[in-house]
Order: structure tokens, then sequence, then C-alpha cells
């Protein structure tokens, strides 16, 4: 999240002329200097107040929860004021150790300010090259003891978690997940608690959530373990703490987590709005249909088949006598019971919930040379035989028949599976790589575009490079941290202010490294003590009031959100 501001400081400052380069750099640390006062000010006062609960210490006892208050009939309004020390996030110790680290990250910008105000002699060089070992430091710290990136896997874990089981349950649900308005379909999660309770007592114990989790994720794939899947569904699906899970926490709970992607897709990455967009189209009947047609049945099919079973000769044929073992029970005139044939379409698993009886139908439909309107042993092995032999031949540069078939699913299935397979490593550096090279490009021209408007509009410069660009590049986090409501456990809200903490320990080292070998470079005069004066103030503050605390509670939001307009004042003081 770092890398867009510090390129646009970088490009500006080295790119520009000796002339230009004091006032854009001044912009581009402005802008790094608003958007890490936005991330401990709007959006930590927003993830207290949206992830909220009782503080510790802070719970009824059942005997207090019966007896009468009579502080709060006197005084009504201090019961009222009481949730503002009552409420709030529960805190664990890692994430004080990440604010220990966030005050640590200042050390360079208060030796820069000193050798500033004492006039040291190679002072911006000095601080240059402390800055650049503290920075490796930090790298060699998190290389050698890399809790910091556990922290902040642990907390994409659980994004994880949730967009693979909202993909995954499509599979096992007897009916759509949502219905055709795009609300979530409860009658879909009922059936599959039904599924899922084996005992038939109303309850999912440890034991058949464990043989639900193996059915639900594809664990080696998704890089899920069984441990952790079952403790985040417990956490978040077993209201009652029992350890077992009732039918209503279970619709509850997937439709929370349903709504979470719906809520992510609407205002959020691409990605999940594909994804949000592709469930949607399968609830439609319409789409429905053209998913049942022989074309797309027959690739599933037979990828899935060749999965269990050699079908293919040596010599690259359909071996017509192991597919007509795929049925070993028919009547005297060798026809395949229906019932049977829907039993086999039952193992099958399309990835979207199709009608087995529409399945069946076609495939009747599409075998059935002599027009009986019934399916025929060797009507099947003819028919089966046709379509691996077409999908060998679907792209004659594979050898390998099950790769071929493979491949043919694949072209079939392609714009349905598409979203919701993972990114893979590759791709996704790739991705970094092309949106870098992006800001690489853009960033001198859009810095003078943003100053030619402050000047045109007369806007002042500090409020337009403080204030309204780092409002416009940290929306979707504002966003995000508002999506983000209702009650979380105490992990949860610990790794969302981990992720804070960490991002700006680096934000500091990696930014103040950028900014002064870009100064030391053109020569430029130092003229940025009120953007760093501006970082320390917010970062010393809420540093100290994280350091060694078990909880946050709601006071610190208001606190926090007040500190915005305190810092812009501070700025523009500091500034004039």
């Amino acid at each position: 999240m770092a890398l867009p501001r510090i390129v646009i400081v970088i490009v500006s400052g080295v790119l520009a002329t000796a002339s230009d380069a004091q006032n854009q750099v001044a912009f581009g640390v402005g802008m790094y200097a608003g958007s890490t006062i936005i991330s401990l000010t709007l959006i930590w006062g927003f993830r207290i107040i949206l992830s909220r609960d009782k503080l510790r210490g802070k719970e009824l006892t059942p005997e207090s929860e019966h007896q009468p208050d009579s502080s709060a009939k006197c005084f009504p309004l201090k019961q009222k004021l009481s949730v503002l020390n009552d409420t709030g996030v529960n805190i664990d110790d890692q994430t004080g150790s990440l604010a220990v680290i966030m005050l640590l990250s200042l050390i360079p910008f208060a030796i820069m300010e000193l050798v500033d105000f004492i006039k040291i002699p190679y002072g911006i060089l000095f601080t240059l090259v402390l800055s650049s070992v503290s920075l490796i430091l930090c790298f060699a710290h998190q290389v050698w003891n890399p809790w910091i990136q556990a922290r902040g896997l642990e907390y994409l874990k659980q994004e994880h978690l949730r967009t693979r089981f909202s993909y995954h349950v499509r599979r096992l649900a007897k009916d759509d997940l949502i219905d055709e308005h795009g609300n979530p379909n409860h009658k879909a999660f009922e059936s599959m608690f039904i599924a899922a309770d084996s005992d038939k007592n109303n309850r999912i114990s440890a034991e058949e959530l464990e043989h639900l989790i193996e059915k639900v994720f594809e664990l080696e794939t998704d890089q899920i373990s069984m441990e952790y899947a079952k403790a985040e569904i417990l956490t978040h699906f077993d209201s009652d703490k029992s350890g077992e899970i009732n039918m209503s926490e279970f619709i509850d709970g997937c439709t929370k987590w349903l709504e979470k992607r719906k809520n992510v897709a609407n205002n959020s990455a691409l990605v999940f709005k594909n994804l949000w967009e592709q469930v949607k189209k399968f609830a439609i009947k319409s789409k429905h249909q053209k998913l049942t047609k022989i074309e797309k049945i027959m690739p599933r099919i037979m990828k899935q088949v060749l999965e269990r079973q050699e079908l293919v000769t040596e010599d690259g044929k359909a071996d017509r006598e192991r597919i007509a073992g795929l049925f070993t029970h028919q009547d005297g005139n060798q026809v395949i019971p229906k019932n049977d044939l829907k039993e086999f379409i039952k193992t099958l698993e399309f990835g979207v919930s199709l009608d087995h009886d529409t399945v069946m139908d076609e495939l009747v439909r599409h075998f059935d040379s002599d027009g009986s309107s019934s399916m025929e042993k060797n009507e099947f092995v003819d028919g089966f035989a046709r379509w691996i032999e077409k999908a060998i031949d679907h792209d004659s540069s594979i050898k390998d028949p099950k790769h071929a078939i493979a491949k043919f699913d694949e072209d079939s299935w392609g714009e349905i599976d598409g979203p919701m397979k993972m990114e893979k490593p590759k791709i996704t550096i790739l991705y970094v790589v092309f949106g870098v090279g992006i800001i690489y490009l853009i960033s001198g021209a859009f810095i003078q575009s943003v100053i030619q408007f402050s000047n045109a509009a007369h806007i002042p410069f500090l409020f337009t490079s403080f204030v309204m660009a780092p409002l416009a590049m940290n929306t979707k986090m504002i966003i995000m941290a508002l999506l983000n409501t209702g009650p979380r456990v105490s992990q949860n809200a610990s790794l969302t202010f981990s992720e804070i903490y960490s991002g700006l320990v680096m934000n500091n080292l990696l930014g103040l490294t950028t900014l002064l070998t870009t100064v030391y470079i053109k020569g430029l005069s130092w003229s940025y003590s009120a953007e760093v004066l501006t970082i320390m103030i917010p970062c010393i503050i809420v540093g100290l009031f994280a350091y060694n605390r078990e909880t946050y509670p709601l006071w610190a939001s208001i606190s926090a959100m007040l500190l915005y307009p305190v810092s812009i004042y501070i700025y523009y003081v500091f500034e004039s």
C-alpha cells in the first residue's frame, strides 16, 4: 500500500527539473503525510466503533444482571455515557508490540529534525544513511523473525477463508445460494445443515463439522488447515459458545459471510465483484438452462469420471468395455434404469446447483438414438465414446488424453469457473509490477495537473496536497473500514490494528528514506519539517496510548477522529 505514494515522490523529484522538483516533492510528501494521518485517525477510529464489543473486565456477572442499579436510576446520563468506557476493542500483546515498533520507526524522523535545527553539515546525508540502515534492519528482522508477516498472513487467511467458503458451498447446496433478487436463500443453507447433521439431533457436532469442512473446502488446494477452518467457523457461527452449531446459528453465519462477500463486491475489488456477479448469474433460471445443455454437461462428466477410472486405452481411444462397466445393473432389454442414471449424476459436481432430473433428461435425449425415450447400455457406450474422441481431438497439441479432456472442460466452463480460481503467485507479481509501472508513467503528469488545478481554483496548496489527495487515495480503505460492521472477536480486531501499525512502520522508514534520497540527489533544500512533525505527533500519541494496553475503549475512537482536524491545523501552523 505504500508503493503508490512512494513511487510518486520518487518520480516527481528525480525526473523533474531542479526548479520544479521542490514544489512537486512537497506535494508528494504532503500527500504521504496526509495518508499516514488518515490511517491513524479516521480509519483507526472507525475500526474501534465498528468492531466494538464488551471489554475485558466489563462483562456483567450473572448476579449483577439481576441486581437493581440504583446509580442508573439517579444518573441516567452516566449510564448512557458508560458505554464509552465499557465497550470497545480487546487487544492482544502482539498488537501492542507492533505499536512500540511504530514508535521506534520515528527515531530517524526525530534525528532529521534535530540535525536540521542545529544545522549539522552533511546532516541530510547522515540521516539518509541512518534511515537506510534502519530500513535494512527492519527487513532483516522480518526475515529472521517473521512474526509481523505471520500477523498479516493471519489477517488475510480470515478473508481468504470466507471467500473460498462462498465459492465452495455452491457445489453442496441443493438450491441456489441466492434468489433471483440477489438475496441469500435460507433454504439452501437449511438443506446443507440437514445433510451435515448426520445424527439428526438438530446440531452440528465437532465431528460433523469436520466432515462438512472436508466436503466444503478443497483444503490442500485452498491452503487451509482443518484446525484453522474449524476454529474460525465455530468462532463466527457458534453464538452461544456451546461447541456445536444449531440450524439458526448455521443459517445466520452463512448469511453473514455471504452478505459480506456481496458488500465487498459492490464496493471493492473487481475480483470480488466478478465473483458476486457470477453467483447472481447462476441464480437465474435461463442461465441454468444453458448450463444443462449437453455441450456443458459432457465435458464436466468426462473430466470427473476420468479422474476416478481409466476410460482411455494406451493408443488414445475410448475404452468401450470400461465405459460399459460404469453401469452394472440393467434389465433384460439392456436399458439403464433411470434411478441408476440419476444416482450416477448425483455423484458428480458441476460447480453450480443443477437439477439432476434436467441433466438426466438431457443425457437421455442426446444419447437415445432409437427414439425410445430411454437409454440402453450400448447407446450410452456409443455416446460417451464419441464425446471422449471429440475431447481428445479438441486440441491436437495435447498428446495425453486425460490432459486433453481436462483442457476441453476448461475451455467449456472457463467463463463460469474463471472468477472462482485462485490467482497464481506469478500472475500476482506481474500485476504488482504492472501497477507500479502505470504509477511511474502517470505520476509526474498527475502531480502537475493537481498543482495547476489548485492554482486555477485558488485552493491553498497545502489543503490540496495534505487533505484532498490523501482522502482520494485512501477512500477505498475508509470504505472497507465502514463495511466491516458488527462485533468482532478480539483476535480479529487485534489483527486489524496490527495491519495498521505494521503498515505505518514500513511507510515511515521507506517513506523517509525515499524522501531523503530525492532531496540529496537533486540538491534540494530541506523544507519538510511541517510534514515530518505532523506525522510524528499522531504516531507518538497513538503509539503511547496503544503501548501495553489490553483494550481500546470507545472514547479513544472519538479522540482519534478529532485528532484529524487538529492535525490539519497543526500542519497549517507549521507550514505557515
